[in-house]
């Protein structure tokens, strides 16, 4: 009896054995390997939505210091007495179109404004806005990303609609979009300024 039972102690691990750990191995494997994966794909994403933020940030602070003057002749070729369209940002698949009613658009994406109004003098004060932010764009996020500034005049107490240069508030909105693995991304700002 000592005899068998010896022999049967190092036999070594039978094929169930074997095909059980090498299940389990792989199993494991599988999990570390897709935890990898998603930890890179979500660095990936903090990165970008970081940088869509630095080019908000940077949009909002060039608009602060501005004057009335060189927000509407200077930077956006718009008219004292112009007023402004109604207007729907293209909804892009997985976002949300938007509707802006007396309103002047003024965007890097060919697609939302074709051509900026021709008294526009954006290269000169301040110096080109509007190419500075596509530069800034490439830079931080990539090919197929756009910064679109919406302005809308706000209580004119002797127009209607408001009017840009009679209007006492100019509410701004930001929207910066990018595509991410081709997933569509935007990130908005709103501030309002006071004349």
């Amino acid at each position: 009896m000592r005899r068998i039972s010896r022999k049967h102690s190092s036999a070594g691990f039978n094929l169930v054995e074997v095909l059980i750990a090498v299940a389990i191995l792989g199993v494991v494997a599988i999990s570390i390997f897709t935890l990898f994966v998603m930890g890179r794909r979500n660095i990936y994403s903090g990165k970008q939505t970081s940088q869509a933020i630095a080019v908000g940030t940077q949009v909002l602070e060039d608009l602060a210091p501005l004057n009335k003057e060189m927000v509407y002749a200077g930077a956006f070729g718009i008219t004292d007495a112009a007023t402004g369209i109604n207007f729907t940002l293209p909804k892009v698949s997985g976002l949300t179109a938007m509707s802006f009613t007396n309103s002047q658009i003024r965007s890097t994406n060919a697609t939302i404004l074709a051509s900026p109004p021709a008294n526009i003098s954006n290269q000169n004060t301040p110096p080109g806005l509007i190419t500075r932010w596509t530069t800034l764009l490439g830079t931080k996020l990539g090919p197929g990303s756009s910064i679109t500034v919406v302005l809308t005049p706000d209580q004119d107490p002797t127009n209607t609609p408001a009017q840009f240069g009679t209007s006492q508030l100019l509410r701004i909105r930001v929207v910066v979009r990018w595509s991410e693995t081709n997933r569509p991304r935007e990130a908005i700002w709103d501030t309002v300024k006071a004349y």
